[in-house]
């Protein structure tokens, strides 16, 4: 990394650390260790950042630490490997970070999902007009790697709307290529998180979901308490540590907000953003404008003729 101090010098400082975090997110996700990590995954835990994929993985590794009867000291909340299959009989699930579709434009994004041809994926979703709210603070706020004014970022083509609306469409066209697949909305996780969370588990693999453990994940992941976590950096991770402890804009539990996007963006900012939901965006996430839709609540396996089902949005389980 020292090698590269010279060149960052050439360029303006949100540059250079935008092009360090997409260094090492590349490092990462080609790492051998990485790889060999999903290869033995059972389930792999996907969004799109700044979908609540920190929220639901607490949610999920606390519910599997008490199932796993594991004492809390125990537990890495926000391990990539969540208990990592060491507990029989618990499924394997992984964080994967998928294509890092947030440093790529539309025509960027990789299109085939055939590397979870073996695996279940539970997809986490989430209104693509807070997404990009919650985006444009984690790259001024957090990283620092962007200069520019919200109303810029929104058209930016790179890890903006364009990029967001790309990379659920892309999701919606191979649903069908990995093993099976489990939509969560993070509205509807908002709505019913304990209902949400056994939905996961059971597709995950989780014969019996005990719901004292549920009623505890629940209280362990609710915004106070994860704004509580991160103000006192408790569990010691990055991932869950404020930027700038004065500055509730820079803290990764930001607001926690369904809809928040209207205090932030101009009236035709979000006439524009309505509109092109409307016209590009899979109606499969149910993301209508301007008025909230319906529940989706969506989770199937391919079928051994391998043939899948595409049920519609609203219309439950389907296997």
């Amino acid at each position: 990394m020292r090698a590269l101090h010279p060149i960052r010098r050439l360029f303006p400082a949100h540059l250079a650390r935008e092009y360090a975090i997409r260094l090492r997110l590349l490092r990462a996700s080609l790492s051998p260790r990485a790889r060999a990590a999903e290869a033995r995954a059972d389930v792999l835990l996907i969004s799109y950042p700044k979908c609540g994929r920190t929220w639901l993985t607490l949610l999920l590794a606390r519910a599997l630490a008490a199932h796993s009867g594991l004492r809390e000291r125990e537990v890495d909340y926000l391990a990539t490997d969540m208990l990592g299959g060491e507990v029989a009989g618990m499924p394997r699930l992984r964080i994967s970070h998928d294509d890092n579709p947030h440093w790529k434009t539309p025509r960027g994004l990789e299109r085939s999902k055939r590397r979870y041809r073996d695996k279940k994926v539970v997809l986490l979703v989430r209104d693509p007009r807070d997404v990009v709210v919650s985006m444009y603070f984690e790259r001024t706020r957090r990283e620092r790697a962007y200069s520019g004014t919200l109303s810029e970022f929104l058209r930016a083509r790179r890890g903006s709307l364009d990029t967001i609306l790309g990379y659920y469409n892309v999701w919606a066209r191979a649903a069908a290529e990995p093993r099976g697949l489990c939509l969560v909305r993070y509205e509807d996780l908002q709505t019913d998180t304990a209902g949400e969370l056994e939905r996961v588990l059971r597709f995950a693999g989780l014969a019996s979901v005990v719901p004292a453990f549920l009623e505890d994940a629940v209280r362990f992941g609710s915004f106070e308490s994860m704004r509580e976590l991160e103000s006192s950096d408790a569990l010691g991770s990055g991932r869950l540590r404020a930027r700038d402890p004065s500055d509730v804009e820079s803290y990764k539990t930001r607001r926690g907000k369904v809809g928040g996007y209207v205090d932030y963006l101009t009236l035709p900012e979000i006439a524009w953003m309505e509109q092109r939901i409307r016209a590009e965006l899979d109606p499969l996430f149910g993301y209508g404008a301007p008025a909230r839709a319906e529940r989706v609540s969506l989770t199937w396996t391919r079928h051994p003729s391998g043939v899948l089902a595409r049920p519609a949005p609203g219309l439950g389980a389907l296997s």
